[in-house]
């Protein structure tokens, strides 16, 4: 598994992290592994694909063939007449 060092954290962020550690019954490892995790999944979850770059390129060539052959307007004009208002 892989190994990360974080240097210059803050002290006070250290003893926050080690209150949240004694709440939670954790060992200050446990806890930032555990909060890393929570983070990382969070973002994930905003993303439709779930960061899955395979499910990302599907949707992209979904989308491509939905619009295959159309012809859009440009927006440009829309856009102007809207900053000038």
């Amino acid at each position: 598994m892989t190994q990360v060092l974080l240097e210059n954290l803050n002290p006070v962020l250290i003893n926050q992290l080690e209150t949240l550690a004694r709440l939670h019954g954790r060992s200050l490892q446990e806890e930032i592994k555990h909060i890393l995790q929570q983070a990382a999944q969070s973002q994930l979850r905003s993303y439709p694909t779930g960061g899955d770059t395979v499910k990302a390129r599907e949707a992209v060539a979904r989308s491509q063939a939905r619009y295959a052959g159309r012809t859009f307007s440009d927006s440009a004009e829309l856009i102007r007449e809207d900053r000038e208002r």
